[in-house]
């Protein structure tokens, strides 16, 4: 694991680290947010990584943003991963506070500041974990019906398609190529001209099958569910009414499998994440720390390249007697899995092999060979050769091969 230096100059308060890989679609979202933010008792930088990117990421920011936010930044020559490329930027970073945050986010005005003065006010806090939202705010539809309704999966928005997602959805079959709808379904579909904008809204539906008197519904809102093209048209008054925003993550824990997962995931941001609370662990998407602590706690471990490298971490900073709290009034949005698609191969891969490296790790050996025997089976029943991979490369990598990673097959 990496030796981190405990040799220190502060020029800043806090120092925000952003990975970047081929990420040069999010740049505008996320740095028109950054200028914006609030910071009249503080100072920050912004070290901005690049992991050898391949889509001219480094050569616009340059030409857009060099000389905003006290930007500093650091190419490494290459794809050194999430905690590699975060490893990078604290070591080239000068602030007392480090903050991680995503490339695929934009974060409110008052992210750091809340974040910033929640550090101020809990000193037992080793870590603290921003609330996450998806990036888009949503509406929500329901039908009634005396039976289902049958609709295509692809949707129209003000003329854009979009695929309607099945995280987003309860209460239906969500088929291959089609949605089975019922009176008690509940789809949130995302307003995707973004959360400034007036603007009216046109939802076109293809609905393949629905009995006479079915209609699509948002609130008060109806139309008739016939088979063929339907419109729903709502004016930004209503808009501005129906609309809500979802939790991505409000804190992460560790179930009994020590499988991760996100506090809220796909929740309505309600009352209940409008207070702080103690976590097992924080999400790397968007989380403040001393930077002597992140130091202390031995930085990340370079081995996991990305995911549940930020769950080890936390770990880790707990063993310094550190809480990892969670920030109600730091926002972020984010685009989920914005780096690597959920299920990929390359995520398959990772997930699997770094579940068994922060167990061998943290919990047991016990623990790790009983998961390492169920992911193995796993991959050999579902005929998948990541899990496989991931599951062997974990034991490869606990014995001390450091020289493996993923390679698509």
């Amino acid at each position: 694991m990496k030796r981190c230096s405990m040799n220190y100059t502060f020029n800043y308060d806090v120092s925000v680290i952003l990975v970047n890989y081929n990420g040069k679609k999010y740049i505008d979202a996320l740095f028109d947010s950054l200028i914006r933010l609030e910071h009249d008792d503080f100072t920050f930088e912004v070290v901005f990584v690049d992991n050898n990117s391949s889509d001219g990421s480094v050569e616009y920011l340059k030409q857009n943003y060099k000389d905003k936010c006290n930007l500093n930044i650091v190419e490494t020559g290459e794809n050194k991963g999430f905690a590699g490329g975060n490893n990078a930027g604290v070591a080239a970073s000068s602030g007392r506070y480090v903050v991680l945050l995503n490339n695929d986010t934009a974060v409110d005005p008052k992210w750091l500041t809340n974040l910033y003065h929640f550090m101020q006010k809990h000193p037992e806090c080793g870590m603290a974990n921003s609330k996450l939202l998806f990036f888009y705010d949503f509406i929500k539809l329901t039908f009634e019906t005396s039976d289902k309704v049958i609709l295509n999966k692809e949707i129209r928005i003000n003329g854009k398609e979009y695929t309607i997602d099945s995280k987003f959805c309860k209460n239906l079959l969500y088929e291959p190529d089609q949605l089975v709808c019922f009176g008690h379904t509940e789809i949130s579909v995302p307003l995707i001209e973004g959360l400034e904008s007036q603007s009216d809204y046109q939802f076109e539906f293809e609905v393949k099958s629905a009995p006479a008197g079915s209609k699509i519904k948002c609130e008060t809102e109806s139309v008739e569910a016939q088979s063929g093209k339907v419109l729903l048209e709502l004016d930004n008054s209503k808009i501005q009414e129906f609309r809500y925003s979802l939790i991505q993550n409000a804190g992460s824990g560790i179930n009994q499998d020590y499988d991760g997962f996100d506090i809220g995931f796909c929740e309505k941001d309600s009352e209940k994440y409008q207070k702080s609370y103690e976590l097992t662990n924080g999400c790397g998407a968007s989380i403040m720390m001393l930077r002597e602590d992140f130091d202390k706690a031995g930085c990340f471990d370079e081995r996991f390249f990305m995911y549940y490298e930020d769950t080890d971490l936390s770990l880790r900073i707990r063993k310094l007697g550190k809480k990892i709290l969670f920030c109600p009034d730091s926002i972020v949005r984010h685009i989920h899995t914005g780096s690597s698609k959920e299920w990929s191969p390359f995520f398959t891969y990772h997930v699997y092999r770094n579940k068994l490296l922060m167990i061998g790790k943290n919990v047991s050996k016990k623990a790790y060979w009983k998961y390492f025997l169920q992911q193995y089976y796993l991959g050999i029943r579902h005929r998948d050769p990541m899990k496989r991979k991931g599951t062997m490369d974990s034991l490869k990598i606990l014995r001390g091969n450091n020289d493996v990673h993923y390679e698509a097959q």
